[in-house]
């Protein structure tokens, strides 16, 4: 679950306040997050078109795969949950950097992985979870600037 400021039972709910948008920069950058819980992409799109981004959900990664296949210029950044029916996030990721290889990916995920993993599927940045959203929007304006820059 994510979480506001890391106190278990505090999770965000529709309505919460954004963080002050003078402590983290605004994006506009369009945003592919995949997660196969319903409730958490809602919550992580919410959170990120509060920051200024365009940003796509899909509960299924191998239907993320095909949106992004029909799509491949659209996006600046991929953040998928790991674990994941059909695909896990570090197959989505390999199997798009197939087709964008400089794409930045951030990975969510509740579980300890070999790094090995994540070398090899490309990730930009790893956010354990449970993370709260100033993690999440600042590892989002990290990763997109290190990417453009």
């Amino acid at each position: 679950m994510i979480h506001k400021d890391n106190q278990p039972g505090q999770g965000i709910v529709p309505g919460d306040t954004p963080l002050d948008p003078v402590q983290i920069d605004q994006g506009s950058e369009s945003i592919l997050f995949v997660d196969d819980e319903i409730y958490l992409a809602d919550v992580g799109r919410e959170m990120l078109e509060d920051y200024g981004y365009c940003v796509d959900i899909m509960t299924n990664s191998s239907q993320a795969f095909e949106l992004f296949e029909k799509n491949q210029d659209r996006y600046d950044l991929l953040i998928t949950d790991y674990t994941m029916p059909e695909m896990t996030g570090a197959q989505l990721a390999e199997k798009i950097h197939v087709l964008r290889p400089e794409l930045p990916v951030i990975m969510c995920t509740g579980i300890e992985l070999s790094p090995g993993i994540f070398k090899k599927a490309c990730i930009s940045k790893i956010l354990l979870k449970p993370f709260d959203m100033e993690e999440l929007i600042k590892g989002v304006r990290e990763v997109l600037d290190k990417s453009m820059g």
